[in-house]
């Protein structure tokens, strides 16, 4: 291949590719959306979710109330060597990453201060529906709002809360909820 067909080839195809990419514009208000696009495979994310009509806004975990905790861990092994596959074919057509991928999930319920111990599930992450689904629950990512994903009644709202913090919340409680 001469040197002039390279270059027209590579000029062509690197503006493809980051069209086909999930850092889009159309995606970037959704809860979980950085700036540069979706949660990584190797993030790890927090979220608390109470009863309520508005969006929690707190600093840090609250030590009292009830609450669920979602603590959204990295993916698989076997799920990050599929990312692979997944950005090759987002290359051509970007919609497999939109449909999102699963991941595990530890789930915390607190009631009046009270931990449970963590329920390990897999979660499902989504642009398209913007959704994250925890089999019980759905977040919807364009307003935050928490549903039953059974009867899509609205429960109350999520927050995005920082991972340091909670992990180190989480670690104090999990003592006290294996008793």
């Amino acid at each position: 291949m001469s040197y002039r067909k390279f270059l027209l080839i590579l000029i062509a195809y690197v503006p493809l590719t980051t069209l086909s990419q999930v850092n889009s514009e159309k995606y970037r208000d959704l809860f979980l959306v950085g700036e540069f696009g979706e949660v990584c495979t190797m993030c790890e994310v927090t979220v608390l979710c109470e009863a309520g009509v508005t969006i929690p806004s707190y600093e840090e975990l609250p030590e009292t109330g009830s609450f669920t905790l979602y603590h959204l861990r990295t993916r698989t092994f076997w799920s990050q060597v599929s990312t692979i596959w997944e950005w090759f074919v987002a290359n051509f057509n970007s919609e497999s990453l939109a449909q999102g991928h699963s991941r595990p999930v530890d789930i915390y319920t607190v009631k009046n201060g009270d931990w449970s111990r963590p329920a390990t599930h897999s979660a499902h992450i989504s642009l398209e529906p913007a959704l994250l689904i925890f089999g019980d629950h759905d977040i919807d990512r364009a307003d935050q709002s928490w549903r039953s994903a059974k009867s899509q009644k609205e429960i109350g709202f999520c927050q995005r809360v920082s991972l340091w913090d909670a992990l180190d919340v989480i670690a104090d409680n999990a003592n006290l909820a294996e008793g």
